[in-house]
């Protein structure tokens, strides 16, 4: 991979890490030194230019500020907007990005669809982005260890039974396997994509809808938000065609279980992954051909 793409995974990462502290009152997240220099990396090799380098900008300017206000209305404007320009990075709609291709037209599995593997700096920039400013993350290891611990079963469930529909409707079947690409694409597929697509969807919809008033005080519509979320998931993976994002769907319903059990988004992101590293190591990937 490359060097601005790991730097990215770091900065992703680091997350989790604790502020450092540069004074009395001065905390500075370890993931924006890290994030600078991935944007840096990548400017030098000509994976971004000046359009993206200024929507990145605009990114950390919009979240930023998103925090610091005090004045509920224009926190509320200023976080949509943040929100909607990652949600805009995350789906590679914002010109100056340049992915870093590490496979392409590889097929994995006999019979599969062919495999393409890339790296976008936006869409690590927006998992970064909405996980580190608009998540409830765990804090310390024993809220970690808690929360993938309850979402243990949950992640388990989901996988077993998501991949067994997938099977039983032949959209796979089991094809044991370990490519020479599988670390990085496991790790592509955790900070990237579970990242960011929990952070999204379960971390901000699902979150924000449980914690809306006409929701949060009726115990019946409980449910109502996981559902939600789960369907914009599933609509989210249309293009793969009905079938997918019928199993996206029912995908999503376990995730939001497992987040709504916890309020955690790393037990989102466990349940995510569980699922799609069982997919990719045990099973025809991305799925076999019509």
């Amino acid at each position: 991979m490359h060097t601005a793409s790991l730097l990215l995974a770091l900065a992703i990462a680091a997350v989790w890490l604790p502020p450092l502290r540069l004074g009395a009152r001065l905390k500075l997240p370890p993931s924006l030194p890290l994030a600078a220099a991935a944007l840096a990396a990548g400017a030098q090799d000509g994976l971004l230019d000046a359009r993206a380098l200024a929507a990145a900008a605009l990114l950390a300017v919009l979240a930023a500020a998103s925090r610091a206000v005090h004045r509920p209305m224009l926190r509320r404007v200023l976080a949509v907007a943040a929100l909607a320009l990652a949600f805009a990075l995350g789906l590679h709609l914002v010109p100056g990005f340049s992915p870093i291709v590490v496979v392409d037209g590889v097929q994995v599995s006999p019979n599969a669809a062919p495999l393409r593997f890339t790296v976008s700096l936006d869409a690590g920039l927006a998992a970064l982005v909405i996980a580190l400013c608009f998540c409830r993350r765990c804090r310390t290891p024993a809220q970690a260890g808690e929360a993938l611990r309850r979402a243990a079963p949950v992640a388990l469930g989901t996988a077993a039974l998501v991949l067994g529909l997938a099977w039983a409707a032949g959209v796979v079947r089991p094809d044991v396997k370990w490519p020479a690409f599988a670390a990085a694409w496991l790790l592509k597929m955790l900070l990237w994509t579970c990242v960011l697509e929990e952070g999204f969807f379960r971390g901000v919809v699902q979150a924000r809808l449980a914690a809306w008033a006409p929701i949060a005080r009726r115990p019946a519509l409980a449910a109502l938000p996981v559902i939600v979320a789960a369907g914009l998931f599933g609509a989210a993976h249309g293009p793969g065609g009905a079938g997918y994002a019928a199993l996206a769907t029912l995908a999503g319903l376990g995730y939001g279980w497992a987040y709504a059990r916890t309020r955690r988004l790393e037990a989102a992101i466990a349940a995510h992954f569980t699922l799609n590293a069982a997919h990719f190591i045990g099973f025809t990937y991305p799925m076999l051909q019509r």
